[in-house]
């Protein structure tokens, strides 16, 4: 039985992590024995019982952080491949193993184009036999990594048929997350850490008139605060609801009129961006990552047109995306028509699109 490890960041729910969870799952049906490996939170191992049940081959996860320790397991283990994603520890233990003459097949998933996230894989780019990106940026990892083939697998996977929110719904749903039943409910449901930048959706949501603001999800701590002392100053201090993590998302997102997006950078296409327009809820999002190759303006979704990776988006350009939705807002046909919208797109996205099948067409050669 061949072994295939992956080597990823960390297992508590996100974006990377519900990719590492797919191709895992997609060596269900082969005669594989699956190891996984991560370096970040020991205690937040949320995907760990999906990974299990997804693939019963998986024989182990392991938290094994450092060089060292990645060093010791690859020699003795030698996997016939090995699939990283973001593990510093597997990636400085490569160039050591090879040194010793223990040279693992290694394919490596690419989130994102920006120069500064290839950069971290230069130490081990002569020995990556493949890469794996989210979107088309061959270019870039031509010019900053190497001439190893490039496998695009969009991380779009099979979902339930989902139908959109009816209007019923969504004052059920406001009701029972303490927010106003009638006017306009924008916001953000999904991870909150600096990257999101949820202070951004606030000044957003401050130039809209009477609305109200959702915040939904695991909020991490530094960013808590800042979006707090935001508040504190903010007019919709008393018109905003932060409801932290939930045991289902499903109803912030159907509370919400607007979904508001403002990360400072992301990958192909997040799926909290999906889980919104499958329901027929229409959003906003800067043109980082893969986003502004796949949403069309206007159709169910708006772009910010955001130029770089690192700053929050221009409060300017903030306050023109709200001047151009707000009079769509106010109209109930046009938003209904948006609404409509965005449920089409939002499932027809990844109805007809097999990335497990693309997955082991990529890691083919080594199975």
């Amino acid at each position: 039985m061949k072994h295939v490890v992956f080597a990823h960041r960390k297992l508590s729910f996100g974006g990377g992590e519900r990719v590492l969870l797919e191709q895992v799952a997609a060596l269900a049906g082969l005669p594989v024995k699956v190891s996984v490996l991560f370096r970040k939170e020991p205690g937040k191992r949320d995907i760990e019982p999906e990974l299990h049940e997804r693939n019963p081959n998986v024989a182990e996860v392991l938290h094994l952080p450092g060089a060292v320790g990645a060093f010791r397991w690859l020699r003795q283990t030698r996997p016939d491949l090995l699939v990283l994603c973001n593990h510093k520890g597997v990636q400085r233990a490569l160039p050591w193993l090879a040194r010793f003459g223990v040279r693992i097949p290694t394919v490596l998933t690419l989130h994102e184009h920006y120069e500064r996230h290839l950069r971290k894989y230069r130490g081990v780019r002569d020995l990556v036999d493949r890469w794996l990106c989210t979107y088309d940026f061959t270019a870039a990892v031509r010019e900053h990594l190497s001439q190893a083939p490039c496998s695009i697998i969009h991380p779009l996977y099979p979902r339930p048929e989902a139908r959109p929110v009816d209007a019923g719904e969504r004052r059920a749903a406001r009701l029972a997350l303490g927010l106003p039943e009638a006017g306009l409910v924008v916001g953000y449901v999904g991870q909150i850490d600096g990257r999101k930048d949820p202070v951004s959706v606030l000044r957003f949501a401050e130039s809209l008139p009477g609305a109200a603001l959702l915040f939904a999800g695991r909020e991490e701590p530094a960013t808590a605060a800042t979006l707090q002392a935001a508040l504190e100053a903010s007019p919709l201090k008393e018109r905003t609801r932060r409801l932290g993590p939930l045991p289902d998302l499903g109803p912030a997102f159907a509370a919400l009129d607007l979904y508001v997006m403002t990360s400072r950078n992301e990958g192909f296409f997040p799926l909290a961006l999906i889980e919104a327009l499958e329901r027929g809820v229409p959003v906003l999002a800067p043109t980082v990552g893969g986003i502004g190759s796949v949403l069309k303006d206007g159709e169910g979704g708006f772009l910010i047109q955001k130029p770089d990776d690192r700053r929050p988006i221009d409060e300017g350009l903030l306050r023109q995306a709200a001047a151009r939705i707000a009079p769509l807002l106010a109209d109930p046909a046009a938003w209904e028509a948006q609404r409509a919208k965005a449920h089409a797109f939002g499932t027809a996205l990844t109805r007809d699109y097999d990335a497990s099948a693309r997955f082991r067409e990529a890691v083919a050669p080594w199975l």
